[in-house]
């Protein structure tokens, strides 16, 4: 490993002594094939993952997946209490379901979401007439298979899921309530 640069599955197979292969499975938590891995080459593999500092490239998995393994939350304004109370309760809930959460602000999301920057999004408090290019981009990602789920007190669920928004000590109750029924939506 050149000195500075960040450790790859590679150095981590070298330092181990075994085959790219075999860290891979280590990693996944994949059995092996039709070979079972002892546990001592697992010891092996994951003493060098830890020596090394190797941390797992998730762009890289995701392109070999399919997928990103992230949700994002699109909120207004962090100023909003509902919004800001959303996206925190969000945000702690995503994780224990395997997904890594990112909250955007503004109209950031529909770059986000259109460059295939996260599985699915929640949208959260939203004015009751949305731009047209919004509506669009919403269909786009619904048409694409992403998951998508919207609070809103006037929008008609069209492929993707609405709850209506509540108040901000409502959130925590209304983001599990979200990220339940968003989940349902994700590749499996």
């Amino acid at each position: 490993m050149r000195h500075g640069a960040k450790p790859t599955i590679r150095d981590v197979a070298e330092a181990a002594g075994v085959s790219l292969t075999t860290v891979s499975y280590v990693l996944s938590g994949r059995p092996g094939g039709n070979t079972r891995i002892s546990q001592p080459t697992q010891d092996r593999v994951l003493a060098a993952v830890h020596e090394l500092g190797y941390v797992p490239n998730r762009a890289a998995r995701g392109m070999r997946r399919g997928r990103t393994d992230v949700v994002a939350v699109a909120i207004t304004d962090l100023d909003d209490s509902w919004d800001r109370a959303l996206a925190a309760a969000v945000a702690s809930i995503l994780p224990r379901h395997g997904y890594q959460p990112v909250v955007l602000v503004g109209d950031s999301w529909r770059q986000f979401m259109l460059s295939g920057g996260a599985d699915g999004v929640i949208l959260g408090s939203v004015p009751a007439d949305r731009p047209r290019e919004e509506i669009e981009t919403m269909a786009e990602l619904v048409e694409r298979g992403v998951g998508l789920l919207v609070f809103s007190d006037t929008l008609q669920p069209d492929g993707f899921d609405v709850l209506a928004p509540r108040t901000a000590g409502d959130a925590p109750v209304a983001a599990e309530r979200a990220v339940t029924r968003l989940l349902s939506r994700l590749p499996g």
